[in-house]
């Protein structure tokens, strides 16, 4: 074949092979999960997270609100979405569905936001604009040793998720974005978040005891 002909066909061929590789990552899941996460609390959910062999976009926005506030308390996807739409977490543009697995840069650009990271100087100029912003985050975890490295459009597993969640959560302590204070729990020290209802109250000092008298008691 000679050099042009050859040119011609992968310019064709290459790029329909890519679409149709993006295609196949933003379909469901071929089988179904051995429990309904709906049915499941925050931590057995993250436990359930980190068995799936592929994440859905449902199950990755109930994670990332669990990482952005501790808890999700949304009870539809729709609500998660909305939430994280508002929040400008999730871009509208993306149009991901529910039930379809989701891709790596898709988390990383949520990830990005949650954590506050801003990246460089073309994650700056473009994913503001939305050309690229999957791309550029997925680049810059991968960059923070947030995330393996990997290429945006593949999808994200179940245990690299839950990893990435540990070491995002650990990067939001870092940087202040949100405090934490030791308390104690069955004898072993834990962080709790300080929320909206600030820091907890000082407990209040013991009343000194009363004087004694001087005067001997009566017998």
């Amino acid at each position: 074949m000679c050099p042009i002909c050859a040119s011609r066909i992968c310019g064709w061929w290459l790029p329909a092979v890519i679409l149709a590789f993006v295609a196949g990552c933003a379909a469901p899941r071929k089988t179904a999960p051995p429990v309904d996460p709906a049915t499941l609390s925050d931590d057995g959910f993250l436990h359930y997270l980190a068995e799936v062999p592929l994440v859905t976009t449902d199950e990755a926005y109930r994670a990332m609100l669990i990482l952005a506030d501790g808890e999700d308390t949304c009870k539809s996807f729709e609500e998660r979405r909305d939430k994280l739409v508002q929040r400008q977490i999730v871009n509208p543009a993306w149009d991901l569905q529910p039930d379809h697995v989701i891709d790596r840069g898709s988390v990383a650009a949520m990830v990005c936001k949650i954590c506050r990271l801003r990246g460089g100087l073309n994650r700056v100029l473009f994913a503001s604009w939305g050309l690229g912003d999957r791309r550029y985050a997925n680049r810059e975890l991968v960059y923070r040793d947030l995330l393996d490295p990997g290429t945006d459009y593949v999808p994200i597993k179940g245990g690299q998720l839950v990893a990435l969640m540990t070491k995002a959560d650990a990067l939001m302590e870092e940087r202040g974005i949100y405090e934490t204070v030791p308390v104690e729990l069955g004898g072993e020290a834990d962080a709790v978040r300080i929320g909206a209802e600030g820091p907890p109250a000082p407990a209040a000092e013991p009343e000194p005891p009363p004087a004694e008298s001087d005067e001997s008691s009566p017998d």
